[in-house]
């Protein structure tokens, strides 16, 4: 196996057009897989010391956050914690603080995982991705990028640049929690991100995603067309509970039923639309 330290975008779109090229750069899952014998890839591009795929940047209403931008610097930013509140509280309970110290944003997006945490807020956010290949650019929403479980729509020698994310409404109100086999560093049986607008006592505007609880991330889009205008009351958020039961479409597996990640998404969006009656 080859090992490169890529200086620039030039080179990693050459290294890409290699048969068996993997990126590299905080490696927190892939170098996992390969000591397991899971990929074998022929030559790594390690591109964690190239500066134009890093750094946080704000223009036209926009957060644009490089894809090799470490979780940590993100947690601790202000224009994250300021602007972007879903994300922040998303990236909190992301594994541990070592693997938040090696993992990257577009690390955790390109691995596809149905309970990837920085999905789920991207989604609510109605993010969009920045990617290169030796052919040009193209922009493409999150919502489009994942396919199924590992799977993505990159293309073959295509690469993600950045994540660009609308400023949201400052007065939105932001709740994400997940459930899981354990107290610390879980990986989500069920999640739910909540983003919304609460004006005089009605949702103005709100987005609802989920992980766990489908081949990929979703954004529960039926659930929020149900609620908009409607009244922020109990009566309102039972309903929305169950409207989110039978928006899902989970499967069992060794970490819990598909029946228990229904209601648990449903209790989830429950208790965060809750929280936004007594915040």
């Amino acid at each position: 196996m080859r090992y490169t330290r890529i200086a620039d975008e030039r080179q990693l779109i050459e290294g890409l057009t290699e048969p068996g090229a993997r990126i590299l750069c905080g490696g927190t899952d892939l170098l996992v897989r390969m000591r397991s014998g899971l990929e074998t890839p022929q030559h790594l591009l390690d591109i964690s010391d190239l500066e134009t795929l890093k750094g946080i940047r704000e223009s036209d209403g926009s957060i644009s956050i490089g894809a090799a931008t470490l979780e940590t610097d993100l947690f601790n930013a202000p224009p994250i914690r300021d602007r972007l509140p879903l994300l922040a509280a998303a990236l909190a309970v992301l594994g541990s603080l070592q693997i938040r110290n090696r993992g990257t944003l577009g690390g955790n997006l390109v691995n596809a995982s149905p309970a990837a945490d920085s999905a789920i807020p991207l989604l609510a956010y109605d993010a969009e991705l920045e990617l290169v290949c030796a052919t040009g650019e193209r922009a493409l929403a999150l919502s489009d990028f994942f396919l199924g479980p590992g799977k993505t729509a990159l293309a073959q020698g295509e690469f993600v640049r950045s994540i660009r994310i609308p400023v949201p409404n400052p007065k939105h109100l932001a709740f994400y929690h997940k459930v899981g086999k354990r107290r610390a560093l879980t990986i989500a049986i069920a999640s739910i991100g909540i983003a919304a607008s609460i004006d005089q006592g009605r949702i103005s505007d709100i987005r609802i995603a989920a992980g766990s609880v489908a081949p990929t991330p979703v954004r529960l889009r039926s659930v929020e067309q149900a609620l908009i205008e409607r009244s922020l009351d109990n009566k309102t958020i039972e309903e929305a509970g169950q409207l989110a039961t039978r928006a899902v479409s989970p499967i069992d597996d060794i970490r819990a039923t598909a029946e228990y990640r229904r209601h648990a998404v449903g209790d989830l969006l429950v208790r965060g639309l809750r929280s936004f009656l007594t915040g």
